[in-house]
């Protein structure tokens, strides 16, 4: 006599493949999304950067900028994407990319350096910030990826050790290298001052890099002036979404 189905338990089981299927395409193309985003990236990097072995001194030549054998073809750059506006490098924690700049601080979020969308977006600077670095403080965005691309090693410099191989980063541009010192890194709830990029007058701007200061999870041993400028890099925190961890780098002499 031939047995039959049993739909109670079949019912279930069907419906768990299907949640089980679901999720995997989802995670398949969340994956491919990011492998999608590395490629382009290493493959701009392979195109524009050059990093050779050379004297410490700084260079500049009709190619772009060159400081420790390292140099960044700004002129191929513009021509993928004219809104580039430097190229930032904290080489310990494998983040180099091209900054760039949009109309606004919503569509290079979702959009990678050639402009296809894609998860990971790119690492840009505030809108209203200006393009040539010289605001007494400019925030530099970039996402807190899952496989540890764009600015998600910044969460890293959480831990006192990570610091002390990373106490510095560069930020290249048509006209020269940039040198920034990290003073402070905290984790900011949205809306509190560390975000404030205008200044009524050098003494406000002196009040906030102390205020800053103050909030640093760990002594760095910078102590900012008021006449060197500020670029803060900002990425997600495991926190939750109201806060964001901050890393703030003051323009070397």
């Amino acid at each position: 006599m031939r047995k039959r189905f049993d739909w109670k338990f079949i019912i279930p089981f069907l419906m768990a493949f299907a949640v089980f299927l679901y999720t995997a395409v989802r995670l398949g193309m969340l994956w491919w999304g990011y492998y999608k985003g590395n490629r382009e990236y290493q493959k701009l990097e392979e195109s524009v950067v050059s990093a050779e072995e050379q004297a410490d001194s700084q260079q500049t030549d009709s190619q772009g900028v060159q400081e420790k054998g390292f140099s960044v073809d700004f002129d191929k750059l513009k021509k993928i994407n004219p809104d580039v506006v430097g190229w930032i490098r904290m080489e310990n924690l494998s983040i180099s990319y091209p900054i760039v700049q949009g109309n606004d601080n919503e569509y290079y979020l979702s959009h990678t350096f050639y402009k296809e969308e894609n998860k990971c977006g790119s690492i840009f600077m505030e809108a209203e910030n200006s393009s040539d670095f010289s605001d007494c403080h400019t925030f530099v965005y970039g996402h807190n990826m899952k496989d540890k691309s764009m600015f998600a090693r910044l969460n890293e410099l959480q831990e006192e050790g990570t610091f002390h191989e990373n106490q510095e980063f560069y930020i290249y541009t048509p006209k020269g290298v940039q040198r920034y010192l990290v003073y402070s890194s905290h984790v900011a709830a949205l809306g509190a001052e560390s975000f404030c990029y205008q200044f009524d007058s050098k003494e406000d701007y002196a009040s906030w890099q102390q205020n800053v200061l103050g909030q640093s999870i760990y002594d760095t041993g910078i102590r900012p002036q008021a006449w060197q400028n500020t670029v803060t890099l900002m990425t997600c925190t495991p926190m939750g979404s109201e806060y964001r961890f901050l890393v703030h780098g003051v323009l070397a002499e």
